[in-house]
């Protein structure tokens, strides 16, 4: 199947829109689309960062893709199956386009600036399955949390053409995707199933993360051997205290450097790391590029 053309030709006859707006406003750029990984890998086929200024509401009939749309400033609509769903700041949207014969989308304010993706892959329906009336999921984000660093960098991934860029996308939307089903369908694990002092632990880290920590001070602050709580905290949330400390100030830091203009080692400090070198080299580790290389490429 020729993915490309297809997509552009929904694309073409979908929308109903005012003669003095084009179909790009809502729904980006075309991403380049290896054709042979197109059907079984989650592949973006448009999207991009959508500044909206000018009032506009779109009427889409059914499209065989899906959508992922997070609004960053102001807010938008999306009606379908007779229900109204706000998409205000911080929010993401996931939409199966072909649940309903028509939706709509409108602008709820006189801006509003979002990051859209339409997706393809065979995997998307296993997903689709798992929501009750097949209807669209609608989340609060963590600022703070795993979603947002995937979405900055599916969109530094606009003009990638190789195997490996494609992997990563797929890899990517797969994040993003559950922990969108894990918030939407309430699928955290109970707080009662781990001891209540690793709660307060992540629940700190959550909070105080620009703060310092070590296994020494939480041992002697809850009278708990600390390899006992690696083993166990490790178990509860799938990744040792000291490495989620680290995750969660990357992920601040990755907040704060398209968000602002302060300085890498400013930022570093910010955040919570001893060193701008120690900082840097997570980063880079985890993102595959420098601190200020990947401002420059996603501001």
């Amino acid at each position: 199947m020729d993915y490309t053309s297809a997509f552009m030709q929904a694309l073409n006859t979908a929308p109903i829109l005012p003669r003095t707006i084009s179909p790009a406003v809502f729904l980006g750029h075309s991403y380049f689309i290896l054709e042979e990984t197109a059907h079984d890998f989650l592949t973006i086929l448009s999207g991009g960062i959508i500044e909206a200024r000018e009032q506009y509401s779109f009427s889409m009939k059914t499209l065989p893709f899906h959508m992922l749309l997070y609004t960053k400033e102001g807010s938008g609509m999306l009606r379908a199956g007779g229900k109204d769903y706000i998409l205000e700041e911080q929010t993401l949207l996931y939409y199966d386009c072909a649940s309903f014969p028509t939706w709509e989308i409108e602008m709820a304010e006189s801006f509003w600036k979002y990051n859209v993706f339409f997706l393809t892959g065979s995997g998307l329906s296993a997903y689709a399955k798992l929501i009750p009336d097949a209807g669209p999921l609608l989340i609060h984000v963590d600022p703070y949390g795993n979603i947002l660093p995937c979405i900055e960098k599916l969109l530094s991934q606009t003009e990638g053409t190789s195997l490996y860029d494609k992997l990563t996308d797929d890899m990517l939307l797969r994040r993003i995707l559950a922990e969108l089903w894990i918030n939407a369908l309430s699928l955290v694990p109970s707080k009662k199933d781990y001891p209540s002092y690793l709660m307060e632990i992540k629940q700190s880290m959550d909070t105080f993360f620009m703060n310092d920590f070590s296994l020494q001070e939480l041992e002697a602050r809850y009278h708990v051997n600390k390899y006992r709580i690696c083993r166990e905290f490790a178990a509860a949330f799938g990744i040792p205290p000291l490495k989620y400390l680290n995750k969660r100030r990357l992920n601040a830091a990755t907040q704060l450097l398209l968000s602002t203009d302060k300085r890498v080692h400013e930022i570093s400090l910010e955040v919570g790391f001893e060193t701008t070198n120690h900082f840097i080299n997570l980063f880079k580790r985890e993102m595959g590029t420098t601190p200020q290389a990947y401002r420059n490429a996603n501001k």
